[in-house]
């Protein structure tokens, strides 16, 4: 069984699809690359963000539940995203794009060698830019998307570190690296840092202790789940298996799509083994990835009450550079 070699996406909760678009695409210079809905509650939307050229392993994913409430911060959840730059630089070019655009950020700081900057969107998610300058190992950034009015230098790349908070660091410790092969390569600011097959910010997790705070009451601005990647079907049955023997909790064989998915819940933490293949692409041109409502072959015999039931919006490509 091969070694688990980073993300392949990360999903959130959203309160509204239409403004999520907007921040994602015009603020954060991201390309949607895939419109469809939630497979286990096809009323509410599922898109999925990332670069130029839909590379494997660079989303970041929504689920849009109008009617959810607000998160209720606490501990035992995923608690930060990583999204990749290219540089120092692109840290300071986002400073000045937040301050334009009022989107709540911190200072630049630094952790475990690598340079950040934190901040929330529209839903007081909490993510933090991450810079690759110096950054080894992990698999290479994405493409930036070219419809963009941010910079190639600057833009977004891919996904990175992902912060989980959790009571007790022991189960999430033992899964990481006695299931999945991570290393804990040590410790900063009360920050435990694990890395897959060669590290970097794609294959990375930090894990950080919250004995005082409640449990996370998740709702908009939460994380949903932590997705990695798996190259094929046959690794995922492999990882099926393991979780079996070990006694995890599992989905089993889960059919996407646009990949194929097994699900299991270590603690309160919800995580994916997602495969790379066939990709967005099995249903779409890469030219207009995300410009229609795309369903999977099993939904669409529901497609026109699908379409009644979700709120319609546009998300025909914008060249923001002309």
């Amino acid at each position: 069984m091969k070694t688990i070699s980073g993300y392949h996406h990360i999903t959130n909760v959203t309160s509204n699809a239409q403004a999520n678009y907007d921040f994602y695409t015009k603020v954060m210079g991201m390309r949607l690359l895939k419109k469809t809905v939630n497979q286990d509650d096809v009323t509410a939307y599922h898109t999925f963000f990332g670069d130029e050229n839909a590379s494997a392993g660079n989303d970041i994913t929504f689920f849009d539940f109008p009617n959810t409430r607000k998160t209720i911060r606490g501990t035992n959840a995923v608690t930060s995203i990583g999204l990749r730059v290219p540089s120092d630089a692109a840290l300071t070019y986002w400073q000045t794009r937040f301050e334009e655009f009022g989107v709540p950020h911190q200072p630049i700081d630094t952790l475990f060698g690598t340079k950040g900057l934190r901040f929330e969107d529209i839903d007081g998610l909490r993510l933090r830019l991450l810079s690759d300058e110096g950054n080894k190992g992990g698999f290479a950034p994405g493409v930036a998307n070219q419809w963009s009015d941010v910079p190639d230098a600057y833009a977004i790349v891919g996904l990175g570190t992902v912060e989980v908070t959790v009571r007790h660091i022991e189960t999430q410790e033992q899964f990481l690296v006695d299931m999945l092969g991570f290393k804990n390569v040590g410790m900063e600011d009360g920050i435990t840092r694990f890395e897959t097959a060669d590290g970097g910010n794609s294959s990375s997790i930090h894990v950080i202790i919250d004995q005082r705070s409640q449990d996370e009451l998740p709702g908009y601005g939460s994380v949903h789940h932590i997705a990695l990647r798996v190259e094929d079907r046959v690794q995922l049955d492999m990882r099926a298996e393991q979780m079996r023997k070990n006694m995890y909790p599992n989905s089993g064989f889960v059919e996407r799509h646009y990949f194929q998915s097994l699900y299991t819940r270590v603690g309160r933490i919800l995580f994916e083994f997602a495969t790379d293949t066939p990709g967005f692409t099995v249903d779409e041109p890469l030219e207009t990835l995300g410009e229609k409502l795309s369903l999977p072959p099993f939904l669409e015999d529901q497609r026109l009450e699908i379409e009644e039931t979700v709120s319609p919006f546009n998300t025909k490509r914008v060249n923001y550079r002309k």
